[in-house]
């Protein structure tokens, strides 16, 4: 009857995070990414291929492309040559040839009941491991903590690397503890559900994948050279089960597509030659030459590591309302975080480890938090490695949900002690955090009072933590009630998606809509969405608000994101549109006169020096034309440039490009340069 009631309760709890979810979160658009990752899935399970969006793992997408209704409709795939033409493709079968609010509804009942499996897993895992009372705390924290409540609907891999990576550590503890073969095909399982998530659960592993080691190494304490023995052999089973179970992902197969081939928007040889560091780039080489995994995950590994470790030349960074140029400074992370967490939640994850700092523990418990401690430390040396933090809060999901498990641990150390005073005090803290967040509309974009809670948090940070595309829908309802009927255009400055834009008839139009663009002085009139971060100066790009907003007024207000109405005059807004014009007409449109992608980048150079694409490109077109003192130039400019730092990477490969050209080599036998922001 005790485990009845129990598995009720914690089932119950995990009911209530899908509902506190379900009301915080519906009012969000799709996020950016989300269509990419539904028509991929649907693609995997209609097909079997896997080369679309390779840069996930499949097991989110696999999930959610089963859940798409019969009459979603995929159309005839291009043959794919860059991620931007990739996207555009996903986007265009998403918004116009389908039902996109329909298929939005039906992907968040699918990821709520993934989430919702996991949830409930997690709360069995940690029932066994360390006990009732810490099963259902943790679930209690989650249940009330806004951002893993705001990834439950979405088809994203963010929420679900937190919710796989927990599971496996919780299930490493007790196999570190039991060595039972049971727990190793449970922990296995776990960890191939987890790296079927998203690649940086890598790091995690490899920290659970530590503890375990230094389980088995324990066993020459309890059994003697045989134990030892006994226990590597079955380490060695959970991490081959582990690899066994991605590999089922991809359907068993080492190339992406039925046929053998691997129709990748990019290949596999180039994805791996860009990336820069050599015992990385090795080691990819050899999986790929070995088979040792599926090309398709090898394929995303590459783009993970070639934008995330290595980074893209992000050069400016907004942490805690300061500027940071280069990377981001140490505390990066730990600002987030402390920044997103609730401050009642936090304060219950602090008492958690000041409770079970010194307290003696069954070794179940003390195996568990020990992978957990080694999880969360892998994961923050990985996000500390990567130069730029332009994904967020996100990013550290998993680091979210540990903090969730101390706080279980809080309430588990309470009730073993029997006191009422703490028992009173997490209850108290439980109680502070609902109050700080029930009344929060949009979940995706909380951020408690530290950073000026979500109305103010653009202030001191600018990421993917504040918005990413979801306030779409009201900025439609704004046009429809306001905009349309005024005859004027409507102009971005955020992110949104043109065949979205197409589908909702919304009166858009870009600043530069053709290469034969003259509107040199950037005069323009209308309608303006930009993000509240826009209200902030760049002195490193010229961005004074001042300036750009002089003759606009904000006319209305959603979320992070302003509308403004009025003229703008600014010649580098223009610019910036033109060079976002030639990638279009480079990399979707596949154009080929190197002479107009000359003249009109050098319009762009003259302005924005710093600009990497531009410059990039420019001197490609130059090498192209076979104008080596031209492209020497072109190139030289971004390093010369002394306004927007260049990331150490980017101006090593530079040097290396000029060199090339330098040497008196044939230009004709000198491939252009990769331009960095097109990962």
């Amino acid at each position: 009857m005790h485990r009845l009631l129990g598995g009720i309760v914690l089932l119950l709890l995990a009911a209530l995070a899908l509902l506190r979810s379900s009301i915080g979160t519906q009012l969000d658009g799709f996020t950016v990414d989300e269509p990419w990752h539904i028509v991929a899935g649907t693609a995997y399970v209609r097909g079997g291929e896997r080369h679309l969006n390779p840069e996930h793992p499949p097991l989110v997408k696999l999930w959610v492309g089963a859940a798409m209704p019969e009459d979603f409709r995929l159309g005839p795939e291009p043959e794919l040559r860059e991620k931007a033409q990739e996207r555009e493709w996903v986007e265009k079968t998403m918004f116009l040839d389908n039902d996109a609010d329909r298929a939005q509804q039906r992907a968040r009942i699918a990821m709520w009941g993934f989430h919702g499996l996991l949830l409930a897993a997690l709360g069995v895992l940690l029932w066994r491991a360390a006990g009732f009372a810490w099963a259902a705390g943790t679930l209690a924290f989650l249940v009330l903590e806004p951002t893993i409540a705001a990834y439950l609907p979405v088809v994203m891999t963010d929420g679900p690397l937190a919710l796989t990576l927990t599971c496996a550590v919780v299930a490493a503890g007790i196999l570190a503890a039991t060595w039972q073969w049971r727990w190793v095909a449970i922990t296995g399982t776990a960890a191939g559900l987890a790296l079927g998530t998203k690649h940086s659960a890598l790091a995690g592993l490899l920290g659970v994948w530590l503890v375990l080691v230094a389980g088995m190494y324990a066993g020459l304490h309890h059994g003697g050279l045989r134990e030892l023995l006994r226990r590597n052999g079955q380490l060695l089973a959970c991490a081959a089960l582990a690899i066994v179970v991605l590999w089922a992902q991809y359907g068993f197969r080492f190339h992406a597509d039925r046929d053998g081939g691997d129709a990748f928007n990019r290949a596999l040889d180039d994805k791996i030659a860009e990336v820069a560091t050599p015992s990385l780039r090795g080691a990819l080489e050899v999986a790929d030459r070995l088979h040792v995994l599926p090309r398709a995950y090898l394929w995303g590994l590459a783009d993970t590591v070639r934008t995330g470790v290595e980074g893209r030349g992000w050069p400016v960074h907004l942490v805690w309302g300061h500027r940071y140029e280069g990377r981001t400074p140490w505390f990066t992370w730990p600002a987030i975080l402390a920044a997103k967490l609730p401050l009642a939640l936090s304060a219950l994850a602090l008492l958690g480890v000041a409770l079970l700092w010194r307290t003696p523990l069954p070794a179940t418990v003390r195996w568990m938090l020990a992978a957990l401690l080694a999880a969360s430390v892998m994961h923050l040396a990985a996000l500390a490695i990567s130069p730029a933090a332009w994904g967020g809060v996100r990013h550290a999901t998993p680091l979210i949900a540990a903090a969730a498990v101390l706080g279980g641990g809080a309430f588990a150390e309470a009730w073993r002690r029997r006191s009422r005073t703490l028992l009173a005090g997490c209850a108290v803290l439980l109680a502070a955090a609902f109050a700080m967040t029930i009344r929060e509309p949009r979940l995706w974009e909380y951020h408690n009072e530290l950073a000026g809670g979500s109305a103010n948090a653009w202030r001191y940070f600018s990421n993917e933590g504040l918005d990413l595309g979801q306030r779409f829908n009201e900025i439609r309802a704004f046009h429809d009630r306001e905009i349309a009927s005024s005859g004027q255009p409507l102009y971005s400055g955020v992110w949104l998606v043109e065949s979205q834009i197409r589908a909702a008839r919304l009166a858009y139009r870009p600043r530069v809509e053709t290469l034969d663009d003259t509107n040199v002085d950037g005069v323009y009139e209308g309608w303006f969405v930009y993000a509240n971060t826009d209200r902030l100066p760049l002195p490193q790009t010229d961005w004074d608000p001042e300036e750009v907003f002089k003759d606009l007024t904000l006319v209305a207000q959603l979320g992070n994101v302003g509308i403004w109405h009025g003229r703008q005059v600014r010649p580098k807004t223009r610019a910036s549109s033109l060079a976002f014009r030639v990638m279009e007409y480079l990399y979707k449109e596949n154009g080929k006169d190197w002479a107009l992608v000359a003249r009109r980048l050098e319009e762009v150079a003259a302005l924005m020096p710093y600009k990497v694409d531009a410059g990039v490109e420019l001197g490609n077109a130059y090498l192209r034309l076979g104008q080596r003192d031209a492209a020497l130039a072109a190139y030289r400019r971004l390093l010369e440039q002394k306004k927007l730092p260049l990331d150490a990477k980017v101006a090593d490969q530079l040097r290396a490009h000029i060199a090339r050209i330098e040497s008196g080599q044939a230009l004709a036998t000198i491939e252009p340069m990769r331009n960095p922001w097109m990962e």
